[in-house]
């Protein structure tokens, strides 16, 4: 009988602990296997690109250096073309809406490039929020990912949220998957048009 009472008040503190820290033990399973797959092979892909540009460093602190390449502009429209772009760009992770020609001519000036997608691209929601409770909420990328779920972070604004990890924290895969996704891929999106019919419309521009 005491042991019965020990574990329906266990269930029922473990429920109101969850309630009010917002946690749904559920959210770690953000994708499916084959969606998992996919990701996976992005960021291999995205990193391999890092080892690339950044010979001489940890693929840790090479994702950092992206970043601010980003934010400085030191980045060429090549960097962001890849052979996963459709397929990525074909998960049922994103949202769409139309920007208004004063969005486009402010943002045109944000990323350096002479076009943007008219159709503006974020990632969703539901899956930035779902991945962030898979993160250690004090660290900056479930940061990032929570703002990035209501707005579509500037480069600048990324990296005020992104540079409160550190490179210990990026062992994590969840971690950098919320900048491949987040930064490399929803960049790429807003500056390439590449919808969700099989069409990649390479615009080259930038430097």
């Amino acid at each position: 009988m005491v042991s019965t009472f020990k574990k329906l008040f266990l269930i029922f503190f473990l429920g109101f602990f969850a309630c009010k820290s917002g946690y749904d033990s559920s959210s770690k399973n953000c994708t499916t296997k084959a969606q998992k797959e996919i990701l996976v092979q992005a960021v291999q892909l995205f990193e391999s690109k890092l080892q690339k540009r950044y010979t001489d460093i940890s693929i840790e602190a090479a994702y950092f250096e992206f970043i601010s390449d980003l934010v400085d502009k030191e980045l060429s429209i090549g960097f962001f073309q890849d052979s996963l772009a459709l397929k990525i760009r074909n998960l049922n992770l994103w949202t769409e809406s139309t920007r208004s020609e004063k969005e486009e001519k402010l943002e045109k000036k944000i990323f350096n490039v002479d076009a943007m997608n008219p159709i503006r691209v974020k990632l969703s929601a539901n899956f930035s929020t779902c991945l962030a409770n898979s993160i250690d909420w004090k660290l900056g990328t479930s940061s990032f990912l929570r703002m990035n779920s209501k707005y579509r972070l500037s480069p600048r604004l990324a990296q005020k949220y992104l540079y409160r990890a550190s490179e210990y924290d990026l062992r994590k895969f969840e971690n950098r998957l919320a900048i491949v996704l987040g930064v490399y891929y929803q960049t790429m999106f807003n500056i390439l048009h590449i919808d969700a019919n099989q069409k990649y419309s390479k615009q080259f521009f930038g430097t």
